[in-house]
């Protein structure tokens, strides 16, 4: 049987252009739990920029697809500096569109191979919007910390909160 628990959560209530989490406990597994909103204008979409151990060299891979009314489509992207999280509501959505986002961060503490995320995230009733993706950090330190940033926006939107919860299979 699978146990999961809650290890923290950030409640934003001012706008703020950085979440970090670095007090990530010893289970086998991470998952962010994320409803939250940029402040990006020119889009109804943003990403979140995700980073393990300040490290922003060149070290990560992301990939994703996407499904909202009649507009489909999928992108990748290797050698860059944070791997994405598509699909965070930004201001074209309305002030009340909160995105809501699953983050799997897999085998963050095993420093023999590189860590994977696993994500899927929608929002914004009207077009049905959903993404789906998976990212890679081409490093094999073990994860200490995780940043949260956006691509395209400057602050994630006061009332955002993120939880990260820890999985162990028993």
């Amino acid at each position: 049987m699978a146990a999961i628990e809650a290890i923290a959560t950030t409640y934003l209530e001012a706008d703020a252009a950085l979440v970090t989490f670095s007090s990530l406990g010893s289970y086998e597994h991470l998952q962010l739990h994320i409803s939250a909103r940029s402040d990006y204008a020119s889009n109804p979409h943003d990403a979140i920029k995700v980073n393990f151990n300040n490290d922003t060299g060149t070290n990560y891979s992301s990939y994703s697809m996407y499904a909202g009314g009649t507009a489909k489509g999928a992108q990748s992207g290797a050698g860059e500096a944070f791997t994405h999280v598509w699909g965070i509501s930004a201001q074209q959505l309305g002030a009340a569109v909160y995105a809501g986002i699953i983050v799997d961060i897999l085998d963050y503490r095993n420093s023999s191979k590189n860590t994977t995320i696993l994500y899927s995230a929608g929002s914004e009733p009207a077009a049905y919007t959903m993404y789906f993706g998976s990212g890679l950090w081409a490093a094999t330190a073990a994860v200490t910390e995780i940043d949260l940033t956006l691509l395209n926006g400057t602050n994630f939107k006061r009332g955002s909160e993120f939880t990260l919860y820890g999985l162990n299979s028993s």
